[in-house]
């Protein structure tokens, strides 16, 4: 069972913060997964899974880009609707 974080804990770590403030001002829910993954999910848009311990400084980076591809995508998808 999913959980929802609350705030950035200890497992993991400052790195991720950009990406929290990202997903709350945009409306995406962040969860942790059995497995101890971040799953992020929106209504009308894809899930979105990344590891809460990022192994290389891309990691944040690549998971926010996702999360704005994904919000670009579906925003378009709207403007042709």
């Amino acid at each position: 069972m999913s959980r929802r974080i609350l705030s950035s804990g200890r497992r993991t770590g400052k790195t991720l913060a950009l990406l929290f403030v990202y997903a709350a001002d945009n409306g995406w829910l962040a969860m942790r997964t059995n497995g101890g993954h971040l799953r992020f999910t929106k209504p009308g848009r894809p899930i979105i899974h990344t590891s809460s311990t990022p192994s290389d400084r891309r990691a944040v980076l690549n998971a926010l880009a996702m999360l704005a591809r994904a919000d670009r995508a579906a925003d378009k998808e709207a403007a042709y609707a």
